[in-house]
């Protein structure tokens, strides 16, 4: 999941009010601060469930997945852009995806 922090829209911001929205915490997992002031945050799909790529559901939230639609890829710890590095910013096992996640992202409660 790729929280973007640019252009006046917080993907970080957007992640905690749809996790106050769900009645869930904020979601522990391995975690990459981004070049630019965002995060990416790693899950582990349940097993079975496609979760598909998608840009622009949420404010600043985009996610990478190897589901059906976009594709992407996400730049890891150690890369350098534009002079800044992404860096390991929560050094725990990668989760699995939340319950209340996997359902939006599936589109079945997408708002």
């Amino acid at each position: 999941m790729d929280l973007d922090r640019k252009d006046g829209v917080d993907g970080v911001d957007t992640l905690r009010a749809l996790c106050a929205a769900a009645l869930a915490p904020w979601p522990v997992t391995f975690t990459v601060a981004t070049a630019h002031g965002g995060l990416h945050l790693y899950f582990r799909a349940p097993a079975g469930v496609v979760v598909p790529s998608s840009i622009g559901w949420w404010p600043g939230v985009d996610v990478r997945a190897p589901g059906q639609r976009l594709g992407g890829y996400l730049v890891g710890p150690g890369s350098i852009v534009d002079g800044l590095p992404y860096t390991v910013a929560h050094d725990v096992a990668i989760a699995p995806l939340p319950a209340w996640l996997t359902v939006k992202l599936t589109g079945r409660g997408r708002r």
